[in-house]
């Protein structure tokens, strides 16, 4: 055998066997690896693990690192961890405490980036949440919580989608400037809520807080654009203030029953389907840009549109112009009459010297 084909064999073998032995420690990591985490069940293809503070979770989450899908602790305090050896808890997968009557509050860390749909709906006894900033969206969790009180979203979170709907003791939510968007729902029916802070941030407020029947005023902050069925069915709502920055509503505060009178802001350029069965609205003021749809006041007997088209502005400034002209001819006369009482003068003076 020649010698260079005894050499490429020699070659070949040294990298198969480093490749082996590659192979052979990284399956022996990989086993160490997996070591770390204790089995709770398999289903499938799919193994879930139990942590030390028993929680259950796997790796099948949309993001990097570890998803919770469980928990079989017994405390009513539930404090979602951020690590589970050694690896980011990145998820709460869909569902996953739906229902639990054990748990009485809940804090999120901040790798925690989603919590799944349904999450913690129908939590009887859920009182209190603390939120991360890590999350930036909320859709469809926290329903149906009947004893959450109160709610504050920090900076980070930026759109919150039908979630927190019926939770009928929540009467305090404040927004960061983050969140931009609050939509599908979001504060349906909750029927205590009577304070809303927010400091701007908002652009578009679309069915948010319908049906929030201890709400008695609203401030909407500057910066929201359109409002669309965002008040609708709150009966106690008297006070309402529209930012400057509100080009459009498009529907917001139909069956406020007691709602009375509404200055719209000078920029709105739309108004339709908005104050619909506001029986007792009798005085709205807008500006001479608004356009107000046939159907943006049906169902209100009493309304009587106020509409700041400067037409007194016009009238007051004729009025003047007459007055200035008046006066302008008044003594445009004295003067001509002057003139003609001296000239009259002179010339019976000079006839007087002419016979003399």
């Amino acid at each position: 055998m020649a010698k260079g084909s005894i050499m490429k064999k020699l070659a070949a073998l040294g990298v198969a066997a480093a490749i082996f032995c590659c192979q052979a420690a990284a399956v022996s990591a990989d086993s160490e690896y997996a070591n770390n985490d204790k089995l709770y069940s398999r289903d499938g293809d799919e193994s879930i693990y139990i942590s030390e503070d028993q929680f259950l979770y796997n790796f099948k989450g949309q993001n990097p690192g570890v998803t919770i899908c469980g928990y079989v602790g017994d405390s009513q305090e539930l404090n979602i961890p951020s690590l589970i050896n050694g690896r980011d808890v990145s998820e709460i997968a869909e569902g996953t405490f739906t229902g639990d009557e054990r748990i009485v509050s809940v804090s999120f860390p901040l790798n925690v980036k989603i919590i799944g749909e349904k999450c913690f709906n129908g939590c009887p006894n859920l009182k209190s949440i603390t939120l991360s900033n890590g999350i930036y969206q909320f859709s469809n969790v926290f329903c149906d919580c009947p004893q959450l009180e109160s709610v504050y979203f920090p900076a980070g979170v930026g759109t919150i989608l039908g979630s927190f709907k019926r939770c009928t003791a929540l009467k305090y939510v404040k927004f960061a400037r983050s969140v931009t968007r609050i939509d599908n729902d979001s504060f349906r029916g909750c029927s205590s809520l009577n304070q809303i802070d927010w400091l701007g941030g908002i652009i578009k407020l679309n069915n948010a807080f319908d049906e929030c029947t201890s709400l008695e005023s609203v401030s909407i902050p500057n910066g929201v654009v359109q409002i669309d069925g965002a008040f609708d069915g709150c009966t106690a709502l008297k006070e309402i203030a529209l930012p400057d920055t509100l080009l459009y509503i498009t529907g917001g505060f139909s069956n406020c029953t007691a709602l009375t009178q509404v200055t719209l802001p000078g920029k709105l350029l739309f108004v339709n389907n908005a104050f619909n069965n506001c029986e007792n609205l009798s005085k709205i003021k807008s500006g001479e840009s608004t356009q107000i749809s046939q159907t943006a006041f049906v169902g209100c007997p009493k309304i009587v549109i106020e509409s700041d088209n400067n037409v007194i502005l016009p009238l007051l400034g004729w009025l003047a112009l007459i007055l200035i002209m008046a006066a302008t001819g008044f003594f445009v006369f004295r003067a001509l009459t002057a003139m003609a009482q001296n000239f009259a003068r002179e010339n019976k003076q000079l006839k007087k010297s002419v016979r003399n």
